[in-house]
């Protein structure tokens, strides 16, 4: 074979590889163009390709009531009532903003000269019904706000009691409680959230902290879509929310607990053991603890069990601290 038919193939070989690369060139070129062109158009593409708008949906009608008691100093002077009024502010916004989607009618159920409702904001005064009842010791207001609820029970769809320094961040609350109710199996069945507080970064349930003996009865549990929930020995939330159905049904029980005090105090008796004549109570499981979570806006029961705990979840520290997944949110 000659040189020159050599050094002929040589240059064919170079031009298709030059051609080639010229040609992977122009591509990239040519389909970077067309992927800038659509990213330019992109709106007018979803535009083009838009779903029908539906037809909104009939918005839930949920009653919340805040029993609220102040001191009277804290009532008349502001300054005094400033930790009072931030945890009232914090629970109201919360029920705004996880309620949004929903028609939300607040009652907040105090006695004469015991409040800080003047203190509010003004836009949380406009959102809010303030109820004084002057025939009530203020340890018992609760049961009170209670009565609240059954009055109005042919007027709303969910009816939420909750202590006024609860503060709920969940839009799927509702959504929650209703498979739960669906698909728990028991028909008296009521499912409560697992209070939390934030201390020096940590989430503590304290609920679950405060009772060193709590215990959960593995024979009643329930599992729905992965996620677990369990009968627990203290049940305590310092909220409940009840369907219409559900209060129908303690309404037909005669509600003979009222009133009373039947354990730690009036107040919790009132937020939660007087549900035990009629409903068995569960909370999510302790692998999923914060499925269904409120949280206490305070750190006082955080600071007086200070000791580590296996219903304490942080993301920085000791994992061996950390009992539970964190499940969903």
């Amino acid at each position: 074979m000659s040189a020159n038919s050599t050094t002929l193939k040589q240059q064919l070989f170079h031009a298709t590889i030059l051609i080639w690369a010229i040609a992977g060139q122009a591509s990239f070129a040519f389909f970077r163009k067309i992927r800038l062109m659509f990213l330019y158009l992109r709106r007018n593409v979803i535009a083009q390709l838009q779903d029908p708008q539906p037809h909104p949906l009939k918005r839930p009608k949920v009653l919340a009531v805040i029993p609220h008691i102040a001191s009277p100093a804290e009532a008349r002077d502001r300054h005094r009532a400033t930790a009072k009024i931030e945890k009232l502010g914090h629970t109201i916004d919360g029920l705004l903003t996880s309620f949004a989607h929903c028609e939300l009618t607040i009652l907040i159920s105090t006695v004469p000269g015991r409040h800080v409702t003047a203190h509010l904001p003004e836009y949380q005064k406009k959102c809010v019904q303030v109820l004084e009842v002057t025939d009530c010791d203020p340890l018992y207001v609760g049961f009170r706000a209670q009565d609240e609820l059954v009055q109005r029970l042919d007027h709303f769809d969910w009816f939420l009691f909750l202590e006024d320094d609860i503060v709920l961040h969940d839009s799927f609350f509702l959504e929650k409680l209703e498979q739960f109710n669906q698909r728990c199996g028991y028909s008296n069945a009521v499912l409560l959230p697992n209070r939390y507080e934030i201390w020096e970064g940590t989430k503590r349930y304290i609920d679950l902290t405060i009772d060193t003996r709590i215990a959960w009865n593995k024979l009643s549990q329930v599992e729905i879509e992965g996620v677990k929930y369990g009968e627990c020995t203290n049940p305590h939330s310092a909220l409940y929310c009840l369907s219409q159905a559900q209060l129908q049904a303690w309404v037909r029980s005669g509600r003979r607990w009222k009133y009373q005090n039947l354990m730690v105090g009036p107040l919790e008796s009132a937020a939660t053991f007087c549900l035990l004549e009629c409903f068995r109570l569960y909370k999510p499981h302790p692998m999923n603890l914060n499925f269904l979570e409120v949280r206490h806006y305070d750190t006082k029961y955080s600071r007086l069990h200070p000791d580590p705990s296996p219903y304490a979840l942080s993301p920085v520290r000791q994992p061996a601290l950390v009992g539970a997944g964190s499940g969903r949110s």
